[in-house]
Order: structure tokens, then sequence, then C-alpha cells
């Protein structure tokens, strides 16, 4: 089966989560990462799950799974170990239009979701449709050995950069010769090598003296 790639923005969607174990939990932390409104169903549920809860980062309905749960749900989430409620969690959602994910039950899935490696803003995605979890998950290993934190860094520089670029109104073919001279440039190095001094270099030589970092970062031109 082929399917098909998207990244959804989630932020202040409500997003369900049944169960309240280790997999329930690492579903719910990247939930919470992304700015979803979680509300998790289980009877019990780990500690670090609790310390969400607390913390009022998500809401805890203790009990179990009914129809009525997915009332107003944008998605759901079945990662209980029971197989039998999962396939009737996912029935209720997909008769009702809600995207749906069981946790190690894909044909009772309406999506799937990949491996993941985050470099701050940078995401990438590794996905076998289904058929080998612990390859992606070999492959995204593999990745993390190529792409470091530095990414994250300079993404950060790159967005700032477009935002300063796009409010001097310049012609939209010359700003995509300066992205793309910055993205060819030594910048990354610099960045992975924390030298301040070299990305203030780089960013002067391409793009005008009045580009500094500490400019960028404070809304400076």
């Amino acid at each position: 089966m082929k399917y098909y790639p998207m990244f959804l923005d989630l932020k202040g969607r409500r997003c369900l989560v049944v169960g309240g174990g280790q997999v329930a939990q690492r579903k719910v932390t990247t939930l919470v990462e992304c700015g979803a409104e979680v509300i998790l169903i289980a009877p019990e549920v780990t500690d670090v799950l609790k310390e969400y809860v607390t913390g009022g980062r998500i809401t805890h309905r203790i009990g179990n799974f009914t129809p009525s749960s997915l009332e107003n749900t944008f998605m759901v989430i079945g990662a209980t170990n029971d197989p039998t409620m999962n396939s009737r969690i996912a029935k209720e959602a997909a008769a009702r239009g809600i995207l749906h994910n069981i946790v190690d039950q894909p044909e009772d899935c309406s999506f799937i979701l990949p491996s993941i490696l985050a470099r701050g803003d940078l995401t990438l995605a590794v996905s076998t449709a289904g058929r080998s979890p612990a390859l992606a998950k070999k492959i995204r290993r593999q990745l993390e050995d190529q792409i470091g934190e530095e990414y994250g860094r300079f993404l950060e520089i790159m967005g700032l950069v477009r935002k300063r670029l796009l409010q001097e109104n310049r012609p939209s073919a010359e700003n995509k010769i300066l992205f793309e001279t910055l993205v060819e440039s030594d910048l990354l190095s610099q960045c992975r090598n924390g030298n301040h001094e070299g990305i203030d270099r780089r960013l002067q030589e391409i793009l005008g003296p009045d580009y500094t970092l500490d400019k960028l970062q404070n809304g400076c031109k």
C-alpha cells in the first residue's frame, strides 16, 4: 500500500490517546511537543504521564474508552495492550471520519507514523509503509550520526534571514539566489563549530554589512 506523506499542524487540535503505558507515553510526548490539546484515557498511567497531567500539559480521563470519548476529536491514537479494544477504537473513529492510528496494527490505521529524527525545526521522517519499523529505526539511527544539532541552529538563522529579506521587499528571484548561496556556503559548518564570528562573517559577505547574528535575533536593521 502506498501512503501519502504529509506533515500535520496539530497546534490547538484535540488529540485523543487511549492507553497509559510506555508506548502511549511516547505518543503523548510527541503530540505535546507539537502543541496539540491532548486527552489521555486510561485507568493507570506512567509516572511521566502523571507529571504531564499535574503540570497541566494534558488532560487525563480515568477509565476506559467509549464511543463518546471521540466527541470533538481531530485524531486518535490507540495504544492499549488489548488488540480487540484497539480495533474497536479504529472502527468507531473510522465511522466518524476521524484520523486514527493503532499501534502495531497497521490494518486498523487510517495513517501510520514514521520513525522521526528532529533537529530543531528540521524533521526527517522514515517510513517503510508499515512493512519493517525496525528498518525505519535503523535508518533513522544512521541519520542521527550524519545530521547533528547544528542543523537546528542553521535553520534558526535561515528563518531569521528569510523574515528580514521578505521585509525588505527584494525581488523573489534575488531572494532565491541569496537563500541558495547561504545553503551552499560553509554557514552550516560555522554553526557546527559554534563560531559566532564565522557566522557573522559569512552572513555579511553574502547579505551585506547590516546582517549579523545579533541584529537578526534582536530584529534590528
